[in-house]
């Protein structure tokens, strides 16, 4: 797979974007790898300034060098916190805007103190929602993301065995992916959230809940990774539940299947049928100009009139609160399929995840990545829906 650098007409576009929302800031400090990233090109040890009026400003401390070749920008170097006024230009009384959503108290204090006549705001919204919107050099990478993630997802019946366990079946399937270029490890926003590249749980395993924010927990391997696939022994007659990414330079593509080794109950079969139909009801109704509660609203409504509404999301009491979220160069960007008032528009990256979750016997349940036209929404993980039975 090619190493692709974000080409200086895209980084200037979104730099554009953000700029047209900052009438109320003087400028906004970026140092989160990946909002750095998206405004620069570079992930590299440092930060970017980008100022209502003039040019941006890009400082790395490690790797330098890295950075200078990564990025289509200036980059300076950048050697202590302390003369952040001075170099950046930033006038007395400023307004600047920071990712308080993710900047840790030790950053800001050590801002506060180098920009002490300063004013701060959080600047984080306005970022989730320029990036929830994807340019077609993004959809570019999000389509090779979910041709990867079905490769990946036709390898299991080649791998999966009867007394294996979680994490073997979940190493065999990132092999085969890391092989198709995946870099093996995911961005996610939310503090304090580790997450694998995928989730392979089974029987009732996979309904074992967790601390992530998702549907789905799993025993995990320790009390230190206590969510996703554990050792528990893969048994025949049980649904397997995969629900993994493909990654393709940062890019995510985002989708779930049931596999299994001979048949499973027919409640379950029924269940996951009927996940199937929440999400088609979904995709049919996810164009531009509905917003993420309407849509929420609606999987509510078909989940309780298909009969599952006690378990569509968790187990009352244990419910995750939606049924989709935007993807990008993280795992959980906007939209959220919630009740939020987060609108839909066309170029949004967007996986739904109906998941029916039955406490001691497992999760049912779908997921695809979906990109929103003025048409509709076009499936980008296209695999077979039924059940993998093998």
């Amino acid at each position: 797979m090619d190493y692709v650098l974000h080409p200086k007409s895209e980084i200037d576009s979104r730099i554009k974007k953000l700029k047209d929302r900052m009438d109320d800031i003087d400028g906004a400090l970026l140092f989160q790898a990946v909002d750095m990233c998206y405004f620069s090109g570079t992930a590299q040890d440092g930060l970017v300034y980008i100022p209502r009026d003039g040019e941006p400003i890009i400082m790395m401390k490690r790797s330098l060098v890295r950075a200078k070749e990564e990025s289509p920008l200036e980059v300076r170097p950048l050697k202590n916190m302390r003369n952040l006024k001075e170099d950046l230009g930033i006038k007395t009384s400023a307004t600047i805007g920071l990712e308080m959503d993710v900047l840790p108290c030790s950053f800001y204090f050590r801002v506060n103190k180098a920009l002490e006549d300063a004013s701060f705001v959080d600047v984080a919204e306005r970022i989730k929602h320029i990036r929830s919107v994807k340019s077609e050099f993004e959809i570019k990478l999000a389509k090779e993301a979910a041709q990867m993630l079905v490769e990946g997802f036709s390898t299991v019946p080649d791998h999966i065995k009867e007394g294996m366990t979680e994490v073997e079946l979940m190493c065999r399937m990132e092999s085969e992916m890391r092989l198709m270029g995946h870099q093996g490890s995911l961005r996610f926003r939310r503090f304090n959230s580790i997450v694998p590249i995928g989730h392979i749980m089974s029987g009732s395993s996979a309904a074992i809940p967790s601390f992530l924010a998702s549907p789905t927990g799993g025993k995990g391997t320790s009390v230190v990774f206590p969510h996703g696939p554990g050792y528990r022994k893969i048994k025949r007659n049980e649904p397997v539940f995969v629900d993994t990414v493909g990654i393709c330079n940062g890019y995510i593509a985002d989708a779930t299947r049931i596999f299994s080794l001979g048949k499973i109950e027919p409640e379950l079969v029924e269940a996951y049928e009927a996940s199937c139909q929440i999400e088609e009801a979904i995709a049919r109704e996810m164009k531009p100009g509905r917003t993420a509660r309407e849509l929420f609203e609606l999987s509510e409504s078909e989940g309780a009139r298909l009969g599952y509404g006690d378990f569509l999301g968790g187990p009352v009491g244990s419910k995750c609160g939606f049924v989709g979220h935007g993807v990008g160069l993280e795992l959980d960007e906007y939209p959220v399929l919630a009740p939020l008032d987060h609108k839909i528009q066309e170029g949004m990256t967007i996986a739904v995840e109906p998941k029916i979750i039955y406490p001691g016997k497992g999760v049912l349940g779908v997921e695809d990545t979906f990109l929103t036209t003025s048409s509709g929404a076009l499936r980008l993980t296209e695999m077979p829906l039924e059940i993998w039975e093998v």
